[in-house]
């Protein structure tokens, strides 16, 4: 029970983070700096890989071992699910982008932001099962504390992805002139499926503790192609085209600092 618990902790974090980037509807008219913004994408990038690692992929090959799994089979195959998964998602996605403007060549505004909501959500259901699992794991090996600063490192690193998320979501809102209120309800709302999904991987995962190796690959696949597709190519369209690989670097280190300095 306690695996549970400390997923919903964990991926609670993370919401809030998004419901926090949300308030800025009732603050600010316009964007944040994008060079800022590339800062901190990039450094959530560097973070979350570094922790799919340390976090997710070897604990999984360890789990692996102990359980006489062939570790690398579980993983590698855990991992492309979770990448296939996300191509799927991105796929109909597109597909449905393209169908709708095809039809109407005059895009509604309103459908556009509605696909930006809808494809914010669906990529914070990978991330929060990310969370869950690796909060689980903690909770299961209280003795290995590179777990457990690996699981928060992880948290802090989506956490800070999900604030600019949370403005994505509510300014396009409200310019298109939503309420304050109504905007930031829907801007927190994006991430809610986190806390739900962190919870089911932690359950799921205390239920049939075999296919925790596969679950942990899984969502380390899930995250690092959210990185690559996303996170990198955003953290590089500031007018300081390096800032986001700085950003990406200073997030590696302070993962690997907090493994080596908690373990």
């Amino acid at each position: 029970m306690n695996g549970i618990v400390y997923a919903f902790f964990g991926t609670l974090f993370t919401f809030l983070v998004t419901t926090l980037g949300a308030c800025n509807v009732f603050f600010i008219r316009k964007n944040v700096n994008q060079n800022l913004q590339c800062l901190f994408l990039g450094f959530a990038g560097g973070v979350m890989v570094a922790a799919s690692i340390w976090s997710l992929l070897l604990p999984g090959i360890e789990k692996a071992q102990e359980n006489n799994q062939i570790s690398w089979l579980i993983t590698s195959g855990g991992f492309l699910l979770g990448v296939a998964l996300l191509l799927l998602v991105d796929y109909v996605m597109k597909r449905n982008f393209l169908k709708n403007r095809n039809s109407q060549k005059n895009m509604s505004l309103s459908k556009k932001t509605a696909m930006l909501v809808m494809a914010i959500t669906v990529h914070n259901i990978p991330e929060g099962m990310a969370v869950g699992m690796a909060f689980a794991l903690a909770a299961d090996n209280v003795s290995d504390a590179n777990l457990l600063s690996g699981a928060i490192a992880l948290a802090i690193g989506i956490g800070i992805q999900n604030y600019p998320e949370g403005m994505a979501v509510s300014l396009p809102l409200l310019q298109e002139g939503i309420s304050k209120k109504k905007a930031f309800l829907i801007g927190s709302l994006s991430a809610v499926v986190e806390p739900v999904f962190g919870v089911i991987a932690a359950i799921l995962a205390s239920m049939v503790g075999v296919v925790m190796p596969l679950l942990l690959a899984f969502a380390a696949g899930t995250m690092i192609y959210v990185v690559v597709e996303e996170l990198i190519p955003e953290a590089h369209l500031g007018e300081k085209e390096n800032i986001g690989t700085l950003g990406f670097i200073v997030g590696f280190l302070v993962m690997m600092i907090l493994d080596v300095a908690l373990g």
